[in-house]
């Protein structure tokens, strides 16, 4: 009996101790391998949320990925643009924790504040867990200047550009639209595909974070003509517009998204353009998901395909004439909503949950599926309960900031922003999914709106000296404070 007990005990001893184990007994070589695909400027306009009718045309690799794992319905972005929503998921904190609410260089990231400079990066917490981490196109806002992952393989930003523009141009956005270059092959998502079916090719000797970013359909809108061919310009349907959207608006709402450099609503009309953005918006998100599948099929065919984590994100989402502009940078649905998928072992299929969530749970999510303790201080919360029960309570909202007192919380099916000089907006997304009525006023919906303001995290963090945005005159007017 006692040399039993000794047995059991060198085994204990052994599990806990031989390099290579974690503290739950889970050595580095069986941890699961994660994929992350991060697409840029990708709204709700995929088949698997429904957002655009002629969505499931251009969708469906990414409709695959999600019926094969768990979509988050209602995941929202923690930012309405690519810097600081990407700063937010990599550190796994919030903007009014960082500071960081618009545009900072990726290699100042840790310099923009103390919480900044605390944080570790995804990539450097797993590369620093026995991950290989391996990364290509755009991950933090200019790809990796920040230099987190071990193996970076580039990005080229906008790619090459014709000689002239199509149809927009503007001195302060890339934004026009048109078939360009002939071939996929010619293009920097191409590439950035197939650097990352080349690392699926590899003989892995531990396990891997692979991360790749594609750039469309970020501006400009730029494809191949066969992919415009999908969605015949005729055939186009256009998204739900209200003409008078505005009027109730408080006057730093229309201040604060007065976008002079990109097209208006109105003007598409008038000069018969809506039609030809909404066909290259999609003809772009057609494109991209056609190199998601090619990925996807790299990592079916490799011997990871049992022992991957899929995770799959965009940074915030886009108006495509709603609320009149063709652009982000709004605390509204169409700019905060995000698709949000994982998909791997351990993760349930089939599975829709709407409860709001944030694109800053990532982080937690992947730290608690590969069973890594010793995490550092994060925000977000993990994800890993909705899988198993996607109609729990989740009493976390969904928090989006443009800068330091401009932020919008989702909680169900409210949506409140509160903005910097105390002006409110409140929508019942259940019976105005548009946001076209603007509901801060009603008397009956007070205690409503002040149970949600409660819900906003006090004190928000201080704008860092280092945020930069150059996009309209209230920009201009808050950074030169």
């Amino acid at each position: 009996m006692q040399s039993e007990f000794r047995i059991l005990f060198l085994a204990i001893v052994l599990t806990y101790w031989i390099p290579g184990y974690n503290a739950v007994g889970q050595s580095d070589e069986s941890r699961p391998n994660i994929l992350m695909i991060a697409i840029d400027d990708l709204n709700d306009w995929v088949g698997f949320l429904g957002g655009h009718p002629q969505a499931s045309r251009a969708t469906p690799n990414l409709d695959r990925l999600a019926v094969s794992g768990t979509v988050f319905a209602n995941a929202h972005a923690q930012a309405p643009l690519c810097g600081p929503s990407r700063a937010s998921l990599l550190t796994g904190l919030l903007p009014s924790t960082t500071g960081i609410y618009l545009h900072v260089d990726d290699a100042e990231i840790k310099k923009a504040s103390d919480a900044a400079a605390a944080a570790v990066f995804l990539p450097d917490f797993l590369g620093a867990r026995g991950y290989s981490t391996i990364g290509v196109g755009k991950l933090f806002h200019r790809g990796d200047r920040a230099e987190s992952f071990q193996e970076f393989g580039g990005f080229d930003g906008h790619g090459q550009l014709p000689a002239d523009r199509f149809v927009w141009d503007s001195e302060r956005t890339m934004t026009d639209w048109g078939p360009y270059p002939e071939r996929d092959e010619e293009t920097p998502d191409y590439r950035y595909a197939r650097y990352a079916i080349e690392a699926l090719q590899r003989d892995h000797d531990r396990p891997f974070f692979l991360a790749v970013g594609f750039y469309r359909p970020h501006i400009p809108w730029y494809v191949p003509q066969k992919w415009f061919d999908l969605f015949p310009k005729e055939a186009i349907v256009l998204p739900p517009y209200y003409s008078k959207d505005r009027d109730d608006l408080p006057a730093i709402a229309r201040e604060i998204t007065t976008m002079p450099a990109v097209p208006s609503t109105t003007w598409a009309i008038e000069n018969d353009e809506w039609r030809s953005i909404i066909q290259a918006y999609l003809a772009c998100v057609a494109f991209v998901d056609n190199l998601v599948g090619m990925v996807l099929q790299a990592l079916e065919e490799s011997p990871y395909a049992d022992n991957t984590i899929v995770v799959l994100w965009s940074d915030h989402g886009y108006h495509l004439g709603e609320k009149d502009i063709f652009a982000k940078f709004t605390l509204w649905q169409r700019s905060t909503r995000v698709p949000l998928v994982f998909a791997g072992p351990g993760i349930p299929a089939h599975v829709v949950t709407d409860r709001a969530v944030g694109l800053v749970d990532i982080y937690p999510t992947l730290l608690d599926l590969a069973a890594l303790d010793n995490r550092p201080a994060l925000d977000g919360n993990s994800l890993v309960p909705l899988m198993r029960e996607p109609n729990k309570e989740w009493p976390y909202p969904a928090l989006t900031y443009y800068g330091q007192n401009n932020v919008s919380l989702v909680k169900d099916h409210w949506r409140y922003i509160r903005y910097e000089d105390g002006s409110e907006e409140l929508y019942d997304q259940r019976n105005d999914p548009n946001e076209w009525v603007n509901l801060a006023k009603e008397r009956h919906l007070e205690e409503k709106r002040e149970h949600l303001q409660k819900l906003l995290p006090p004190d928000p963090a201080p704008m860092s000296p280092l945020n930069y945005l150059n996009w309209n005159d209230y920009w201009d007017r808050i950074l030169k404070r």
